[in-house]
């Protein structure tokens, strides 16, 4: 019998003769099983013998997979399934939110036990911008994202796929890039935009030229960092922000090397299986990238796959016109292995990838989420309004009752003041008969005299020259030529 060689299906990595008739792929970390065997074997039998001859028909192998499913524990169902290498273990997760529009967003990670190999479906990364006429406008020098987030979905400007993956996934989900890395992402996001020389708005010459160079900008920046650490709570809050732009994952926080990038526009589709939906077309933007990076003392090699999805929508008419764009960072797979091994690994994990099933009811589970998240705010609308409407009654109730208690202090006042008169008549009749004197109106001047108390008639000229008297028939302009009026008392 002839010795041939025995290669794994999957990378095609040679399979030392004498590891039995199940063995794990030292290249890919595949399971794989004998189909074929020799007479001299039965299933569960010893391994042939080191060195042993087996004929062509012996050099069949097949991959053993095994399928992984996760349950959610929120809503007690199957969320997914997926076949998985038949050694490997699996962990899952669902990252329930009080979000309508996403209100779970799901994990997953498969490893090889034995060796570095894993396959790892990465959170998902919504997102959504408001565009206006004012903004489009102002393009240039508004910013391209914001902290806050909108119904759980992130403020951000909408990007291409391999911008997604330098400037989101890769630092959010593996670690920040190296010095060389860094500056090649940035140029290559910044490659279409034109690029305006500095030099024709300043001469950056002598103290300012050393000012901006690349020393000084380390130096204050490490600096600010030093100032920044010794803000009481500054470090709480920066682990909080963390925690919200990305929670529920820890990132490996190593740098990262970029090896190369290559654009898909049909992953989409093969994810898909080949079959597109006419009336929900699959989107075609999609891309590929492979990071290089060291961890635990290993050197390891990556590819991540994105697919980034968009929905847009308009509201308003004229300069009121706003266009929303939703877009979501999708797809995240990633697949690692030992440096150099990448490319075998890669055909077994995307097979993988291709056999996973997301449950139907699952999903209308999460709908159902979502419409119950929705009625809840309707409700809190409501209940808002509804306070609203009542403190807006109990204003006006104030303002009846403030009315009222005005016209209650006006008549009081009123009544004080009459009272008040009545009183200073009073004091002065009393004082006007304690002192013997009565007060009387003179019509020819603005001065009130006080005259003797005790006589029915009074009399006075414009020289300021008065008489009393009994006589009802005495009239002083018979004897005088002076104009003589009979004053009357006053009340």
């Amino acid at each position: 019998m002839a010795v041939t060689a025995e290669s794994c299906p999957q990378c095609g990595g040679s399979i030392p003769h004498g590891y039995g008739n199940q063995v794990t792929c030292q290249y890919c970390g595949s399971s794989l099983v004998r189909l074929n065997q020799t007479h001299s074997q039965t299933p569960g039998g010893p391994p042939p013998v080191p060195g042993a001859e087996h004929d062509a028909a012996a050099n069949i192998w097949g991959v053993r997979m095994k399928r992984a499913t996760y349950t959610d524990v929120r809503s007690g169902m199957v969320a997914w399934q997926w076949l998985i290498p038949a050694d490997w273990e699996f962990k899952g997760d669902v990252w329930w939110r009080d979000s309508a529009t996403m209100p779970a967003i799901p994990s997953f990670r498969a490893w090889n036990p034995n060796g570095p190999e894993q396959i790892e479906w990465l959170p998902t990364i919504p997102c959504i911008w408001h565009k206006t006429p004012l903004s489009e406008a102002l393009s240039k020098w508004t910013p391209k994202s914001h902290f806050f987030k909108e119904d759980g979905i992130e403020s951000r400007y909408p990007m291409t796929s391999p911008e997604v993956l330098r400037s989101l996934v890769v630092p959010r989900y593996r670690g920040p890039f190296g010095d060389e890395d860094a500056g090649s992402s940035v140029s290559r996001q910044t490659e279409s935009a034109p690029k305006a020389k500095f030099s024709d708005f300043w001469d950056m010459s002598g103290g300012l030229k050393d000012y901006y160079s690349k020393e000084k900008i380390k130096q204050r920046m490490e600096l600010s960092k030093e100032l920044l650490k010794k803000i009481p709570g500054m470090e709480f809050a920066k682990k909080g922000l963390k925690n919200l732009i990305s929670p529920r994952y820890k990132p490996y926080g190593v740098p990262v090397r970029i090896i190369n990038e290559e654009l898909m526009p049909k992953l989409a589709l093969s994810l898909q299986g080949g079959q597109e939906d006419v009336f929900n077309p699959l989107s075609s933007d999609g891309a590929r990238i492979r990071i290089s990076y060291n961890l635990d003392g290993k050197q390891m090699e990556e590819d991540i796959f994105c697919v980034v999805s968009k929905v847009v929508t308009q509201t308003g008419m004229g300069l009121l016109k706003q266009e929303n764009t939703f877009w979501i960072a999708e797809a995240l797979y990633a697949f690692r292995a030992s440096a150099g091994n990448l490319d075998a690994v890669g055909q077994a994990c995307m097979a993988s990838v291709k056999s996973f099933k997301i449950n139907p009811k699952w999903l209308q589970f999460c709908q159902m989420e979502s419409q119950r998240i929705i009625k809840e705010r309707e409700m809190i609308a409501k209940m808002m309004q509804q306070m609203a409407a009542d403190q807006r009654r109990n204003l006006q109730r104030l303002g009846d009752l403030s009315h009222s208690i005005s016209q209650a202090s006006d008549s009081l006042m009123d009544g004080y003041m009459a009272r008040s008169a009545a009183q200073d008549r009073m004091h002065d009749n009393w004082t006007e008969a304690y002192r013997g004197v009565q007060s009387y109106n003179d019509p020819s001047s603005d001065y009130t005299p006080q005259l003797p108390g005790g006589y029915d008639h009074a009399w006075g000229n414009s020289l300021g020259e008065y008489i009393v008297s009994n006589d009802s028939s005495f009239n002083p302009n018979l004897y005088s030529n002076n104009n003589w009026q009979e004053l009357q008392r006053a009340t």
